[in-house]
């Protein structure tokens, strides 16, 4: 069974207001995320939990209870998108445990990636349409409890044309005060993937610009099409030179593309060195480059 796998688990409503936490503290709980204010974005610097950050989970030398605290005192930062290959239990008293771990100190979950399958939402067979679209929605209920703003599912070329399911999503998750996120996967080489994709969806959903997953010869074009109205941007940062130039395409162009779409924030770095051995370092001088563009473009 996969580590976050909600499809076997069945967690629906009723399950899920008579876990030991107690319906009735549980209810207050997840009417007071509700109401909570959220922080502005704007000029924030996070960091994703794939990348060279995923790596330090596969190799087992960075858990999820630690995730924050590693985050904060090594990284320097305190915004943190998650992906659910990080979540090994699925009980809404685990999940707000990994949430107020990251308050105690000072971090904040901003997104929900989906990373692991649970389903078919696009099946012809209904019964697995159905499982597929009650395990989703459960991705939701969690996103909630850990106090995400977003949530991101995958999306197929071939269902980017009629996403019905995923618009039942947006609609789903809307009343919990989360929204949709589209990032471009497979279609690396159509600059408006992911622009047609949330027209498509019509309902509380937003572009996230990934500075990596385009063509080469894609890529700016994609941006420019991508970065209005985006919500979230994954910063994806390829090995660095000894010099620290990045030689993979130019980052300054990426951010000045979002910056004049009029993103200001989060700017979510996805720093995809693969070995522990000077991440911490290396994402620490992204983190202070990008801080240095933002303020920069700030006073213009």
């Amino acid at each position: 069974m996969h580590e976050f796998d909600f499809i076997q688990q069945r967690l629906n409503r009723r399950t899920f207001l008579r876990t030991s936490i107690g319906g009735a503290s549980l209810g207050l709980c997840m009417a007071s995320l509700a109401e909570d204010p959220k922080r502005s974005f704007h000029g924030v610097v996070g960091i994703t939990t794939g990348g060279g950050v995923g790596e330090q989970r596969r190799r087992g030398e960075l858990k999820l209870l630690d995730l924050p605290k590693y985050v904060r005192n090594e990284l320097g930062m305190t915004v943190i998108d998650l992906n659910t290959r990080w979540i090994k239990s699925s009980a809404p008293r685990d999940l707000m445990k990994v949430r107020d771990i990251a308050t105690a100190v000072g971090c904040q979950f901003s997104n929900l990636k989906v990373n692991h399958k649970f389903g078919e939402l696009y099946s012809h067979n209904p019964k697995e349409q159905q499982a597929a679209l009650t395990a989703a929605q459960r991705l939701i209920d969690a996103a909630h409890i850990l106090g995400t703003r977003w949530i991101r599912f995958t999306i197929r070329a071939s269902e980017a044309k009629s996403p019905k399911a995923h618009r039942q999503l947006a609609e789903y998750a809307k009343p919990k005060g989360i929204q949709l996120l589209i990032e471009n996967g497979s279609r690396q080489k159509d600059p408006r993937a992911v622009a047609s994709t949330v027209k498509a969806i019509g309902v509380n959903v937003a572009p996230c610009p990934d500075t990596g997953n385009w063509a080469d010869s894609t890529r700016m074009e994609g941006l420019r099409q991508t970065f209005p109205g985006a919500a979230s941007c994954d910063f994806k940062v390829y090995e660095l030179n000894a010099d620290r130039s990045h030689p993979k395409y130019d980052l300054k162009q990426c951010f000045d593309i979002g910056w004049q779409a009029g993103f200001r924030g989060p700017w979510i770095i996805e720093h995809m060195k693969p070995t522990t051995s000077g991440f911490a370092k290396d994402t620490v001088y992204i983190r202070e480059m990008l801080a240095g563009w933002i303020k920069t473009a700030s006073k213009k």
